[in-house]
């Protein structure tokens, strides 16, 4: 009885030690990567905890809690996306905040001379029907009366998209020598801590845009040089989740890097993306018993993905009480 209840408290506490190694590598990972992100993945699949909504009169927002929704069947990069579902109506309004996640230490300034980001549209919208947006200095999105609490005035997303097909991704690129401040006080885009998308047109139709990747960036050369393969792909398989690791590529154009699982051994999909300094990443599967296989690939600041890595499988499988304290002091010893 006393070895199944240490055998549990262990897990319990692995689940959460790893929990933690995570939210720390994407805490301290890599500066530069978080200096030019506003969104790229929610740790919940439910709703994104750094945002906020509302809607008025007849408008309607979909929102779970306040927040705004997310979608994990839809993305652009693995596993999820922000789901925006509007209906406009002349008698009310909405608006939907998208907050960077300002964790502690982390630097305060952006850099970039455009606001990018990436929609798809399940049915087509016309650029008329599309939303405004709006970029603040502050994490409470329109406020005026804290400094430097500035806000720019509303531009039409159609503008920069024009009519956006259906069932197509589309990358839009706003120049921030387009936005000008609609505030008492001077908008600076590298402050930038919210993105904000609010009705316009009163078309009474009901809309639904898939958003991901939201960056601030310089516009990158369209002809870079393909990147190579990951290499020495490696995979350990623990109680419920699978351990993978792989050499870095020696190449300074690496943006991000993304795995890729199939549970039946043909169909590659892919479930996550890690930053560009970490070769690490931790699948967890919830259960023991589970085998899976893995590759991975290299990415570009333009989305351009390397070849795939050589694939590899692991199992998840039932550990000894002496395999899962090995399992914690590694976590630990990532984790420091």
């Amino acid at each position: 009885m006393k070895i199944c209840m240490r055998r549990r408290r262990a897990v319990k506490v692995s689940s959460h030690v790893f929990a933690i190694v995570l939210i720390t590598a994407a805490a301290w990972g890599d500066t530069e990567y978080y200096r030019h992100s506003v969104f790229d993945n929610s740790l919940t699949t439910d709703a994104y905890f750094h945002s906020r909504g509302q809607a008025n009169g007849s408008s309607f927002l979909e929102l779970k809690d306040g927040k705004l929704p997310v979608e994990t069947k839809t993305f652009f990069t693995p596993p999820n996306a922000l789901r925006l579902q509007w209906q406009s109506q002349a008698d009310g309004g909405w608006e939907a905040e998208i907050h960077v996640d300002f964790y502690r230490y982390r630097f305060p300034e952006l850099k970039g001379q455009n606001l990018y980001f990436w929609c798809f549209a399940p049915q087509a919208i016309a650029a008329d029907d599309l939303p405004d947006l709006v970029v603040s200095n502050n994490v409470s999105g329109l406020q005026v009366a804290e400094f430097p609490g500035s806000f720019t005035q509303p531009v039409s997303i159609g503008k920069f998209t024009g009519d956006l097909p259906a069932g197509r991704w589309t990358r839009v690129r706003i120049p921030l020598s387009a936005l000008h401040t609609g505030s008492i006080y001077e908008f600076h885009p590298e402050y930038l801590r919210s993105v904000v998308f609010h009705q316009r047109r009163a078309d009474g139709v009901r809309h639904v845009l898939i958003v991901d990747e939201i960056r601030m960036d310089n516009d990158l050369a369209a002809n870079a040089p393909s990147l190579a393969a990951p290499t020495k792909l490696r995979a350990v398989g623990y109680d419920r989740h699978v351990a993978l690791q792989w050499d870095p590529v020696s190449n300074g154009a690496v943006a991000r890097y993304v795995i890729y699982r199939s549970l039946e051994g043909n169909n590659f999909e892919p479930i996550g993306i890690q930053l560009p300094s970490v070769t690490r990443y931790s699948d967890f599967l919830g259960k023991s018993g589970v085998t899976a296989q893995y590759k991975v690939a290299a990415s570009d600041g333009n989305y351009h993905a390397s070849p795939l890595s050589n694939a590899v499988s692991a199992s998840t499988r039932e550990l000894s009480d002496d395999e899962l304290l090995t399992m914690l002091q590694e976590a630990c010893f990532h984790y420091y």
